[in-house]
């Protein structure tokens, strides 16, 4: 007995150490995240470092009130900094697949708030795709975008989602989108979906894997494996640089075996 009135003492003594501790934490926790996040009408960004692809038929940029101060028609792809994410999802329509975060942008004449939904961050290569051509490096870069996708919060939502790749191409100063040549095996790789840039997918319908990379003379040949739920296949694609620019070519698309 007296030793479990020993133990209530010593665990109330740690109570009272712990609760003011996790006070002044509780402080400093506040102020860090004061200046990891900015609050805009109500929202909380989330301050955030990165670059992404930003691009859309038409672009709404919005201002610090979330009014539209500009509007971009028919800019090409551009790429952009992430400045901060909105830490909530919205929508402004019943389709759960129009649900975007906010976020904030800021590049060439570029400084504001847009939807989600047209940005499309950049991420590390996940593809251990970096290699050397002649001297030149050059590496394959997957993007993001910021949008309803496959899943939210450990739920399957099953939206589309687009997936363009990069290029960085030092030699080149090139760094940017590969646009698509369509053809017959495109069609049949994306579900006839004629999607203007090259993609490397990863969602609820298949995961791609680079298996290899050719190089044959200034032409790069891609061997990709692709996996679905019940079955798998392979198909090559040829990456060039033409034009200032990359272009990709589906050269085949293999038997899916089940």
């Amino acid at each position: 007995m007296k030793k479990y009135f020993k133990l209530l003492v010593i665990t109330a003594i740690g109570l009272i150490t712990c609760s003011q501790t996790g006070n002044n934490a509780n402080v400093q926790n506040d102020k860090e995240n004061q200046r990891q996040s900015d609050i805009i009408s109500g929202i909380t960004f989330k301050k955030t470092k990165g670059q992404a692809i930003l691009m859309g038929k038409s672009i709404k940029i919005y201002d610090n009130n979330l009014n539209v101060s500009e509007e971009l028609s028919n800019m090409p792809p551009r790429i952009v900094d992430i400045i901060g994410i909105s830490d909530s999802i919205f929508n402004d329509t019943k389709d759960i697949c129009n649900a975007f975060w906010y976020v904030k942008v800021r590049g060439e004449k570029i400084d504001g708030i847009v939807n989600g939904r047209q940005v499309f961050k950049i991420q590390n290569s996940n593809q251990d795709t970096c290699f050397t051509v002649d001297d030149n490096q050059i590496e394959i870069l997957t993007t993001n975008f910021l949008g309803m996708g496959v899943d939210y919060n450990g739920d399957l939502m099953g939206c589309p989602v687009d997936q363009p790749i990069l290029i960085k191409d030092n030699k080149n100063d090139y760094f940017g989108l590969v646009d698509l040549i369509q053809n017959e095996y495109s069609k049949k790789a994306s579900w006839d979906n004629e999607y203007p840039f090259f993609e490397i997918r990863s969602d609820d319908g298949c995961q791609d894997r680079i298996k290899s990379i050719n190089i044959e003379g200034a032409k790069i040949i891609l061997k990709i494996h692709r996996e679905f739920q019940e079955g798998e296949n392979d198909y090559e694609v040829l990456l060039k640089f033409e034009n200032d620019k990359y272009i990709a070519e589906y050269l085949n698309y293999g038997e899916i075996k089940y």
